[in-house]
């Protein structure tokens, strides 16, 4: 897939389409607006009490996931539509009758955009030339359009102040997310980060040791297709909390991540 012509317009687009197409299925909704005032889109599917958050695009450099995510949304309604089965294990409509999963492909379209258009893509003048201070090259920017790294954003107790003036969730796409995180009986988070060729299952616990051991345990990465109805099933038996890849990504050093 050639993931260059997806801009953030193509996607949210995309995203729109296909709830209008399988309306009985989808919902699309907006969650909230970015600091340079762009939408971010959600895609409801399911029918479900339970619900599952499925979120990438936290970071701008991040060009495969939010696609791979958007690919996963037209299999599961094809699949709901057609009566196929997932991974031929998983009927798509026991699934989703059971399930209600909330897809998020872009969190951060700020820096999204500024990836494959530079620094001027943002139109409020003043972060525009606060993020052109930093000299941080686009291909490398994985912040947000006031140039905060929204994966450690979050109110959680991981959360360190790196300045006197920054608070937890201060950014709209945080909050955002948060507030869909309140507005559904959550059952899990998958999220989807694209940095390598593994991933890694994490369960939440409350011993910070069984954390850490199970945060170094990174299995093969299989397709995406299918993992949600695996996750689904494992949830009730593990506590499945977050799956996201790891490694390093090109460019950069290897990104550490914090449980929301």
């Amino acid at each position: 897939m050639d993931t260059a012509v997806y801009d953030y317009e193509k996607i949210y687009f995309d995203m729109w389409e296909t709830a209008r197409r399988y309306s009985e299925l989808i919902q699309f909704r907006v969650i909230g607006k970015s600091h340079d005032d762009r939408m971010i889109p959600m895609v409801e599917m399911g029918q479900g009490e339970d619900c599952i958050f499925c979120v990438s695009g936290i970071y701008g450099y991040d060009r495969l996931m939010p696609v791979l995510l958007l690919e996963m949304i037209w299999e599961y309604a094809r699949a709901w539509e057609c009566n196929w089965k997932l991974e031929e294990i998983y009927d798509a409509g026991e699934l989703l009758k059971k399930w209600r999963f909330c897809f998020i492909p872009i969190l951060n379209p700020d820096g999204y955009e500024i990836y494959k258009k530079d620094y001027f893509v943002i139109r409020n003048p003043i972060y525009r030339q606060m993020l052109r201070m930093g000299q941080i090259p686009c291909k490398e920017f994985g912040g947000n359009g006031r140039g905060i790294d929204l994966g450690k954003n979050f109110p959680t107790s991981y959360y360190r102040r790196n300045r006197i003036s920054q608070q937890p969730a201060s950014e709209n796409e945080t909050k955002a997310l948060v507030r869909i995180f309140q507005e559904y009986r959550g059952r899990g988070l998958l999220s989807f980060c694209h940095s390598g060729k593994k991933i890694v299952y994490f369960k939440q616990s409350q011993k910070l040791l069984e954390n850490q051991k199970s945060h170094r345990g990174p299995v093969r990465h299989g397709r995406l297709s299918g993992r949600l109805g695996r996750a689904a099933d494992r949830h009730d038996q593990k506590g499945l909390h977050q799956v996201r890849t790891a490694g390093r990504r090109v460019g950069g050093p290897e990104q550490k991540w914090r449980p929301l």
